[in-house]
């Protein structure tokens, strides 16, 4: 198994774990309303540590980065995990 393949598949098991934290909490809530919260990079971060993204200068890339920092962390670990693996199978034709 390449190094490639590794990364894959030890971040989508992150993937599923924070994909099966946010449940249990969501099913531990003492809300009425049954709230999936979505954990992202900013919230397990900080705020304050993506203040670099309003000085990107071109609008497209700073939408993008604003974009994957504030997408669910769950859907970003499995999109890395597929893009180790599309690495490791452009990798091995080579």
């Amino acid at each position: 198994m390449s190094k490639y393949t590794m990364a894959g598949l030890v971040s989508w098991l992150f993937s599923g774990l924070v994909l099966l934290f946010q449940a249990i909490s969501s099913l531990m809530g003492m809300e009425e309303k049954m709230a999936f919260k979505s954990v992202t990079l900013v919230s397990v971060i900080g705020q304050g540590n993506f203040k670099w993204i309003n000085s990107i200068s071109w609008a497209s890339i700073q939408n993008t980065v604003s974009y994957l920092v504030t997408m669910p962390l769950f859907i970003l670990l499995f999109c890395i995990g597929i893009l180790f693996f599309l690495l490791h199978m452009f990798t091995s034709k080579l």
